[in-house]
């Protein structure tokens, strides 16, 4: 039978069931523990989790509204799965905008702290690269762009920037491991840091539109060889 290998809830939490059988979920999806296109069986979740089934299912209705599962009646739940190229194309022709619109009103706001953050990132980064640590890796990259996002100092702008990233995050494990990719990755990261420190923004704009289309081109890459298996 199906085993998910899923984290024990806090028995000492607050949260209601429902938000703790949502936010495990939420976090095996986007970390890949879940693959896009795994059927999920709500009893089964019920017993790993030792719930009953009523917060399981109302964890489930959460995540449809985030177009992170799916519900196809008379076949079952799934985890979403990215349909076809033109979807991972259209996903990144958005966030490429609006990442170079984060950079930009970023470059106006950043705050010494913010550039030492960005700074200590970037170190961290460095270290995971060369210790080819991918867990470490991927956290330090969010911590990154998320600096960059609060500088913007736009909610509207965060709220769908982080929406697409959640899009593409169950891909980033497999894009880091690509081989080179970690290292194209730091230097993309420093050139962006180097800019923003100059306050260029012109080529601030430019690094970043770079970074995010070899992610494209890397998760393009990922979905092929996923759909020719």
């Amino acid at each position: 039978m199906t085993e998910y290998n899923l984290p024990s809830l806090n028995n000492y939490s607050y949260k209601p069931l429902r938000m703790q059988v949502y936010e495990v979920l939420r976090e095996a999806i986007l970390t890949g523990k879940l693959d896009p296109g795994e059927k999920i069986i709500e009893v089964k979740i019920a017993e790993e989790l030792n719930v009953s089934r009523t917060p399981v299912r109302e964890a489930i209705r959460m995540l449809e509204l985030e177009e992170l599962i799916e519900i196809h009646p008379q076949k079952g739940i799934f985890v979403a799965g990215i349909e076809s190229k033109k979807e991972i194309d259209n996903i990144f022709e958005v966030r490429a905008e609006l990442e170079a619109l984060a950079v930009r009103l970023a470059a106006a706001n950043l705050t010494d702290q913010q550039k030492s953050q960005l700074k200590n990132h970037l170190m961290e980064l460095e270290t995971a690269t060369s210790q080819q640590n991918l867990e470490k890796c991927i956290e330090v990259d969010i911590a990154f762009h998320q600096i960059i996002y609060e500088a913007a100092d736009n909610r509207w702008l965060q709220k769908v920037l982080d929406t697409l990233f959640e899009q593409i995050t169950r891909f980033r494990s497999q894009s880091f491991s690509r081989r080179g990719r970690m290292d194209e990755a730091f230097k993309e990261h420093q050139e962006l840091y180097n800019a923003l420190e100059d306050n260029d923004i012109k080529q601030a704009e430019e690094i970043v539109r770079c970074h995010i289309e070899n992610a494209r081109k890397n998760v393009v890459k990922i979905f092929e060889d996923m759909t020719t298996e």
